[in-house]
């Protein structure tokens, strides 16, 4: 209690005008002022929506932006600067604080350690931090929730619906058994359990890794071979590389018979890198989706760039032999 009064005075003496009180997916109560005009993302999954949201208001990324995805965004999110992660392991409110953040965004997992996070930067910097549920069955709500917390309603449908039209596309009937990696040598399977896994599992996939701890699980194509998944999916275009001039791989099932799939990654990856709204486009894409239509129709309504031919092309090239 003591700690909540120290704050409200702490933004009282700041000049904000706090005009809502929400209740952030975590079930945290937050001041947030009723002019924002400065957002900070705390992870990329926020970043992500953010840029898609109110890259107007937006601070930075707070990762490394690959060069290859900035003529693929608006220019509004594409020459923003790279800023300090919130959800590291580092405390980084120090570096924070001369930013001037209105509000600083959280979105992805719900749990005791991301809740305790966003409290602990909220006390430290003093600027309203929320955590909004970066699931992708609850993209739709987040999208519109934030969206009138920013004054972005508008923007927020178009987006929300979009969201929507892809969540209620028919899941495919085949359901297999899928191993995802990580990785150049695609060595590094996803845990089954992960939310980085989402998206097969709303698929009805079943996913599988060998055992271990971890969200990405260091293994061997000996065991791959042993787990016999019926399809392969990669994050990496390198991989294409491997596959074709390691012949230990050919002796797994999914590559002999052909069911390998390398997901594009740009301008973000389709189906968990980072772990935000452009997962979206992974799923439409393995219910079946045209992977060309759906790049197009993506890049244009959420990343708000209309891919030239030589970008859609660029968009498209791990999926190519």
């Amino acid at each position: 209690m003591l700690r909540r009064v120290l704050l409200i005075v702490v933004m009282l003496w700041s000049g904000a005008t706090y005009a809502a009180e929400i209740t952030d997916s975590a079930g945290r109560i937050v001041q947030v002022p009723d002019h924002v005009a400065r957002v900070l993302p705390a992870g990329p999954p926020a970043a992500v929506l953010l840029a898609a949201l109110a890259p107007d208001l937006m601070i930075g990324w707070p990762m490394p932006l690959a060069d290859a995805a900035r003529p693929l965004l608006a220019p509004g999110a594409a020459n923003l600067p790279q800023i300090p992660r919130v959800t590291g392991h580092e405390d980084v409110s120090a570096a924070i604080k001369p930013l001037k953040p209105d509000l600083i965004v959280d979105y992805g997992t719900i749990s005791a350690r991301y809740a305790d996070l966003a409290q602990a930067t909220q006390e430290r910097t003093g600027v309203p931090t929320i955590l909004l549920d970066g699931s992708l069955v609850k993209s739709s709500d987040m999208i519109r929730r934030l969206g009138a917390l920013l004054h972005r309603e508008q923007r927020a449908e178009t987006l929300a619906r979009f969201a929507e039209a892809l969540l209620s596309l028919p899941p495919p009937a085949n359901h297999p058994r899928v191993l995802y990696a990580r990785g150049a040598a695609g060595l590094l399977a996803a845990a089954p359990d992960s939310d980085l896994t989402e998206v097969f599992r709303l698929l009805g996939w079943q996913v599988v890794a060998p055992d271990g701890n971890g969200t990405f699980r260091p293994t061997t194509i000996d065991k791959i071979r042993k787990i016999d998944p019926d399809v392969l999916v990669f994050s990496e275009p390198a991989v294409r590389e491997t596959l074709a001039h390691d012949d230990a791989w050919k002796a797994v099932r999914a590559v002999s018979e052909g069911h390998v799939i390398i997901a594009p990654s740009l301008p973000f990856g389709w189906i968990e890198n980072p772990p935000s709204i452009n997962r979206l486009l992974g799923l439409a894409w393995l219910e079946g989706s045209d992977p060309e239509t759906l790049a197009a129709l993506a890049n244009a309504i959420v990343y708000g760039h209309v891919l030239t031919p030589a970008e859609h092309r660029a968009v498209l090239a791990p999926l190519q032999p």
